[in-house]
């Protein structure tokens, strides 16, 4: 099974191709991508989330917020015991 970011390593490199554009027409919005085709901007995650499971299932797609700068999230399981 592949991991999870080469399972969506095309929908990344599309992101970032049309990353300017993007900017340009939809900042702060959200970008649903599948493949190598941007399906569109929805103002909500919650919208974009299930506008990506009506068209393709169970079948791997990404979800992200058009923002000029990244901020990396860390999340930590309690389960870790640290």
């Amino acid at each position: 099974m592949a991991s999870m970011p080469d399972m969506l390593a095309a929908e990344l490199n599309t992101y970032e191709r049309h990353r300017n554009q993007l900017l340009a027409t939809g900042e702060g919005m959200y970008a649903l991508v599948h493949g190598d085709a941007i399906v569109g901007m929805y103002q909500s995650k919650m919208d974009a989330i299930s506008t990506g499971y009506q068209r393709f299932g169970n079948s791997p797609f990404l979800v992200k917020q058009i923002v000029k700068v990244e901020i990396p999230q860390n999340f930590v399981s309690n389960l870790l015991g640290v």
